[in-house]
């Protein structure tokens, strides 16, 4: 009778084992381009803890080292899903990519930053006339530079713009190749660091409400339902997660690379996690587009503004979390 017990339970065993290998086989290969931010925690806590898996996705991540970077993917066909901050997605837009943004993850009013050698500050004043400053072009980090530059009343015809990679950034400022630079956390901390006093940041008001969204490829939600809805809800659990265990998700951030502890105690409570589609989200694309329109960012200034909410799909969130979309989508 007891070998026969032990004989069940080990069939029992295999009989589980064998079923979780078949369902791990009949997950679906979803690619994910993921720049190397805080900003996209939700997805990396989704992998760990395997949220993704739970919904028959195999994720595979698509390296880039910006949000635009991951945008351009997605337009291009070479991933499924992306995240980004909302300024990449106003630029696709203009170039008619079919994309949809499905959710903001998270939004933070103080991830960009304007960093400056020290020789730009004289007697106590920041001079940037004639100073080189550097950005990420069609980023956040340009939104940034200008917006900055406004604010301070400078005319952009008195500095030098140069357009660089993120990945690049801080080393053109410690060598001296430019004299500022606009860029987003947690470079911006990594190049505080590295300057040991050489590089100072500027302070300023919250100029820039910055929002982290996720976005798919139109082709890929009209065939794949399933599976963004499935994202979605993973992301949604990923979110919770954040929430409930904070120092876990700081945990992971660490060990990933993507913040030094003191970027954690400086920032973490100027990030606010939730998946929501607002209002707020058109309006900063629609001023955006305005802004690129103006300053020639778009080509031929004629260009006519896209519709926004053509590139927003607010149906998946709407299915799943309706008290999360704002009126403006329904």
């Amino acid at each position: 009778m007891k070998q026969f017990q032990i004989s069940t339970w080990i069939y029992s065993l295999l009989l589980a084992l064998l079923l979780a290998a078949q369902r791990a086989d009949a997950a679906d290969t979803v690619r994910i381009a993921v720049p190397p931010s805080p900003m996209s925690l939700p997805f990396y806590v989704a992998i760990e803890r395997k949220f993704f898996e739970k919904y028959q996705i195999k994720p595979v991540l698509v390296e880039c080292s910006s949000g635009q970077e991951c945008v351009r993917a997605l337009g291009k066909g070479q991933a499924d899903l992306a995240s980004s901050s909302e300024l990449p997605v106003m630029f696709a837009a203009f170039d008619n990519h079919p994309i949809s943004v499905l959710a903001t993850l998270v939004t933070n009013k103080d991830d960009l930053k304007f960093l400056v050698s020290r020789h730009s500050i004289e007697q106590g004043q920041l001079n940037l006339h004639g100073k080189r400053i550097a950005y990420v072009p069609k980023s956040a980090s340009h939104y940034y530079m200008d917006t900055f530059l406004m604010f301070k009343g400078v005319d952009t015809r008195d500095v030098v713009k140069v357009p660089m990679d993120a990945a690049v950034l801080t080393k053109a400022l410690l060598q001296g190749h430019v004299d500022a630079i606009a860029i987003w956390e947690p470079l911006a901390e990594q190049a505080l660091q590295l300057g040991g006093g050489e590089i100072v940041q500027v302070g300023a008001p919250r100029l820039y409400t910055q929002t982290h969204n996720v976005s798919v490829r139109n082709q890929f939600k009209t065939k794949n339902s399933a599976q963004v809805r499935g994202a979605l809800k993973a992301l949604d659990e990923a979110i919770d997660y954040i929430r409930d265990y904070p120092s876990r998700a700081q945990a992971l951030l660490l060990r990933k690379n993507l913040a030094s502890q003191e970027h954690i105690r400086k920032n973490w409570n100027h990030y606010t996690f939730r998946m929501t589609l607002q209002q707020s989200l058109v309006t900063s694309l629609q001023g955006q587009a305005r802004w690129a329109k103006r300053e020639g960012h778009v080509g031929n200034s004629l260009v006519k503004e896209p519709e926004y909410l053509n590139y927003i799909d607010a149906s998946f969130l709407r299915e799943h979390r309706s008290d999360h979309v704002d009126f403006v989508y329904r």
